[in-house]
């Protein structure tokens, strides 16, 4: 009975796994999608010791306007920690905690940036997605009391 159901298994993976995929936003099977390059040279700045509202300025080297569209900025309590995106800029500069909903506290912060291209259908513009590129490295910025 249990070789039947390791059988059964194999075979449906092997089934599976010869299903054609049509992934619009897949750079391999869509030569037409653009893939943004990975964000370059990210450097962080938080505000001075003392200031009574805490910030930290994220910059970067720019990527071509031709493959990203924006940017998404993430924030993570350690270098290999689970990283949580806290804005989408348009620019390659970030204030995180200029608006109020970015609660910046002191602390110990890793960031890291990524550019996004927004994807339409060529035939009829229509918004098929948003594909993102990779993280750039992780930079650590120390927030002062």
């Amino acid at each position: 009975m249990k070789l039947k159901i390791i059988i059964l298994i194999l075979i449906t993976l092997l089934l599976g796994s010869c299903i054609q995929r049509n992934n619009p936003l897949d750079p391999v099977g869509n030569p037409d999608v653009i893939v943004p390059d990975e964000v370059r040279d990210v450097s962080c700045t938080a505000s001075p010791p003392g200031a009574t509202h805490k910030y930290v300025i994220i910059q970067w080297t720019a990527n071509n306007p031709e493959n990203t569209d924006g940017y998404k900025v993430y924030r993570g309590l350690a270098y290999s920690a689970n990283y949580t995106c806290v804005d989408t800029v348009f620019t390659n500069v970030c204030n995180h905690g200029s608006e109020a909903w970015h609660s910046v506290l002191p602390g110990d912060y890793w960031y890291r940036v990524s550019g996004y291209k927004d994807i339409y259908d060529i035939n009829t513009q229509q918004y098929i997605g948003r594909l993102e590129g990779r993280l750039s490295e992780a930079r650590f910025v120390r927030v002062p009391l």
